[in-house]
């Protein structure tokens, strides 16, 4: 395709046009570059000149100032500190730190603590303070709005006692190396808390201290009864056998589980402790497990690692019409046949596979809810990827990271035989045999499409690349192609 066809080609038909930013965006990013100039200086000579500047501004504003300043991390620390100092005003009720130096760490707890006493959520990720837990104990005390507080790696005993004054708190991060004691995390009492993250991905132990695993997390459990999800422990089902053997008539409100080598026994306590379950995690779960499953009526999300294959066909065949998305992970030894899933799942949205082994073997089944694959590290071959191209009618976003073979008369006849209206990103990490005829196909012939990558796992040299871009910028085209930048 010459370059006039190609340009001819994508100002008929191609990709959506970019849309026309909202005035309120526009304003907000004038106003942010605006004080990010005036307070660039040292000396602070605009810091009063820029409140007064701003004294009128809804809290709103102020909020989506910090978070598109705070987060611009392209931006010297000490601008943004000092934005943070003017803009955070008391009636602000959502903040997100950012990541700072080091020896920001200790002003920044006290600028929070001094202008930030209305906060409901604040997120203290990209700030190491662990080592100011007496600064960090005093700061959560002084602010008795908040409902969500994420702080990983950095809870110590007294944090977690500070926490427990929140009376409205109903989210909780404090996942990673604990700082807290068995003793001190058992003073978590909390009627509101909603949402715990907590301990290690693949620890029983959530401290340091031996005998801290399930049974701790079970009083956890006990002490916030109105908990929903406990996110990154993995041996929740440890847990709540526990609960099951001491009151087997109690109930939870959890709506997720994470649990790994899932017995019997600990499956029992699951679906009868929890009955509100909607996303359901298992890890080597043994035998006659997933059977289990089928008594989770308001089951709608499943990841299942290491299971029984058969297993889950009889799940799915009793129960598979409530799923909508499906995770799976490390089962290379039986094929997945996505036809036979395609007819037990109608209702499937996403499907997520990891180093699994696919096939199907009935090109004239079809998904007809499915908008979203991932295929990571799978045994496949390019047949399967067409079939879901092909057979997903509201396909949106197709993720493929392993090595494929297609050429660019695949993607001709695939682009002759389907109009992907629906399809918004094409995602192929390891493909050598495409070049850029296949970007300029799709280019043209995919109305939605927004998102063409991994480029740099295709045979497309920088100056294709860059010629693509221009043409994506003339038409002002809403088209990304990745990577952003110039291959490596």
């Amino acid at each position: 395709m010459s370059r006039d066809q190609l340009f001819r080609v994508v100002t008929a038909k191609m990709s959506p046009k970019q849309p026309v930013l909202p005035l309120s965006y526009m304003c907000l990013k004038v106003i942010s570059n605006q004080v990010t100039v005036a307070l660039s200086d040292d000396e602070g000579k605009y810091y009063q000149v820029v409140q007064e500047y701003l004294a009128d501004a809804t809290y709103e504003v102020l909020q989506d100032l910090l978070r598109m300043i705070l987060n611009c991390i392209t931006l010297d620390a000490g601008i943004r500190f000092s934005c943070l100092e003017v803009l955070l005003r008391e009636d602000v009720k959502k903040l997100d730190t950012g990541i700072f130096p080091w020896f920001y760490y200790e002003k920044i707890l006290q600028t929070i603590k001094l202008r930030g006493k209305r906060l409901q959520q604040l997120n203290l990720k990209g700030v190491w303070v662990r080592d100011y837990p007496e600064e960090l104990t005093d700061l959560i005390e002084n602010l008795p709005h908040l409902r969500t507080l994420v702080m990983p790696h950095m809870a110590s005993d007294d944090v977690i006692e500070a926490v427990c004054s929140l009376k409205h708190l109903t989210m909780l991060d404090i996942c990673g190396e604990a700082c807290y004691t068995v003793e001190g995390i058992r003073k978590l009492h909390s009627d509101k808390l909603q949402v715990l993250d907590i301990g290690n991905f693949g620890k029983r132990d959530i401290c340091q201290e031996e005998d801290s695993g399930p049974e701790l997390v079970a009083e956890l459990m006990m002490n916030c009864p109105n908990l929903s999800s406990v996110k990154t422990y993995s041996y929740t089902g440890s847990s709540l056998l526990l609960i099951y053997e001491k009151n087997p008539s109690y109930r939870t409100k959890l709506k997720y589980i994470h649990d790994t080598g899932t017995t019997l026994k600990s499956m029992e306590a699951i679906t009868t402790l929890c009955p509100d379950l909607e996303t359901v995690h298992l890890e080597s779960p043994e035998q006659e497990v997933l059977e289990n499953l089928s008594k989770l009526r308001k089951l709608h999300t499943l990841k299942l690692v290491k299971y029984s294959a058969q297993e889950l066909t009889d799940y799915l065949r009793i129960s598979g019409s409530q799923i909508q998305v499906l995770k799976l992970s490390r089962v290379k030894d039986v094929a997945l046949d996505l036809s036979v899933l395609s007819s037990l799942i109608p209702n499937l949205v996403t499907l997520e596979c990891f180093q699994m082994k696919l096939t199907f073997s009935d090109a004239g089944s079809y998904f007809m809810s499915l908008q979203n694959v991932e295929f990571l590290y799978c045994d496949m071959s390019d047949d399967v990827i067409r079939f879901v191209l092909m057979n997903a009618p509201f396909l949106r976003r197709m993720v493929v990271g392993c090595v494929i073979l297609m050429t660019d008369g695949d993607i001709f006849r695939m682009c002759a035989e389907s109009d992907f209206t629906n399809l918004e990103e094409l995602w192929f990490s390891c493909a050598k045999c495409l070049t850029a005829t296949s970007v300029e196909l799709l280019m043209g012939h995919c109305p939605n499409l927004k998102v063409i990558g991994q480029l740099t796992g295709w045979d497309l040299h920088q100056e294709e690349l860059d010629y693509l871009k221009v043409v994506i910028a003339a038409t002002n085209t809403d088209l990304t192609l990745l990577p952003v930048g110039s291959f490596a």
